[in-house]
């Protein structure tokens, strides 16, 4: 329910205009966060007044509901943007700067997918959730031939 309300906060900012989202190709949505259980992936334009106003959607939400996000724990990541500019854009916020390619949920984000080596973690997480679910779906009498 927390997480509803966090998003909630941001697309009511996002439409006030107050922080932009990613505009996708073809008039299709605008992206500004993705969640995951306790995880959040937030997406925006790279202006100080976007990050500014991000992070003060997050301090409302902290005092409102009780639960503090751990800046600490979290990355800022700059497309096409200078490493010193991720830097102190890092700073204001009081997080840590990091750079793509990313890895989200276990999964590879912003690597070249047009080499095989990059898809090697994506393969091994598939084959694992398959062999626990094999494990769990097969009799023993059925495997046993």
């Amino acid at each position: 329910m927390a997480m509803e309300a966090l998003s909630s906060m941001l697309c009511k900012t996002r439409s006030d205009k107050l922080i932009k989202g990613i505009q996708t190709p073809n008039n299709s949505p605008v992206l500004s966060h993705f969640f995951y259980a306790d995880d959040a992936l937030l997406l925006g334009d790279w202006e100080m007044d976007n990050l500014k106003n991000v992070a003060r959607v997050l301090r409302i939400f902290y005092l409102c509901s009780g639960l503090k996000i751990n800046l600490q724990k979290s990355n800022i990541y700059g497309l096409g943007v200078e490493s010193g500019e991720v830097s102190d854009m890092a700073k204001v916020i009081g997080c840590k700067m990091d750079s793509i390619p990313l890895t989200y949920l276990g999964i590879m984000v912003g690597a070249n997918m047009n080499k095989i080596n990059n898809w090697t973690p994506i393969i091994e997480v598939f084959n694992k959730r398959l062999s626990t679910w094999k494990a769990k779906t097969l009799s023993i009498g059925g495997g046993l031939r």
